[in-house]
C-alpha cells in the first residue's frame, strides 16, 4: 500500500508543499527491487535485519563505459563482501549471546544486568580480534582500489567534458 505524506517547506520565504510517496506495507519482500537500467540515480535500500547494512542498487546509465562498468561492479562487489561479513558475524554474535544468557541466567532473575552482559561482550571481542583486523586490512585494500578506480573514471569524465 502506498501513501501520500504532504511536508511544507519554507525555503528562502516561499514555501512549498511536496508529496512523498511512502510504502506502508511491512513485508519489503514482496516489493521488486527496482530495476538499475532505470533509476536515475544510486538507491538505498532499508538496513538488513541480520547485517544491519543497507543495500544500495547502483545506477546503470546507459552510456556506461568500461571503466565506469568495473567501478560499479567492483562497488557492487565490495558491497556484498561487506554484507556477508557482517551477516556471518551478526549471525554468530546473536547466537553466541543467546547461549550465553541461557547459561549465565540464574533461575530466580529474567535478564542479566549490563555489567554481566559486559563479560560476554568483553569475550566475544577478544575471541574475534583476528577477524576484526583481517576484515579491517582487507576493507582498506578494497576501498583503495575503489578510490583508485573512482578518481579514474572523474578524471575521464572531465576530460571528456573538456573536449
Amino acid at each position: 500500500m502506498i501513501s501520500n505524506r504532504i511536508y511544507k517547506l519554507n525555503i528562502h520565504r516561499q514555501c512549498y508543499l511536496v508529496t512523498r510517496h511512502t510504502s506502508t506495507t511491512k513485508d519489503t519482500k514482496s516489493i521488486q527491487p527496482p530495476n538499475p537500467k532505470r533509476i536515475s540515480s544510486d538507491m538505498v535500500g532499508p538496513p538488513d535485519p541480520v547485517s544491519n547494512l543497507r543495500t544500495v542498487i547502483f545506477k546503470e546509465p546507459p552510456n556506461e563505459s568500461q571503466l565506469e562498468k568495473r567501478y560499479r561492479q567492483m562497488r557492487s562487489e565490495v558491497q556484498e563482501w561487506n554484507h556477508k561479513f557482517w551477516a556471518q558475524h551478526n549471525s554468530r554474535f546473536y547466537q553466541e549471546r543467546e547461549e550465553y544468557v541461557k547459561t549465565h541466567t540464574p533461575a530466580d532473575k529474567q535478564n542479566l544486568s549490563a555489567d554481566e552482559m559486559s563479560v560476554f561482550y568483553k569475550a566475544f571481542l577478544d575471541k574475534n580480534w583476528k577477524l576484526h583486523i583481517n576484515y579491517n586490512m582487507e576493507w582498506y585494500k578494497k576501498n583503495f582500489a575503489l578510490l583508485s578506480l573512482a578518481i579514474r573514471v572523474k578524471v575521464r569524465k572531465l576530460l571528456r567534458l573538456k573536449k
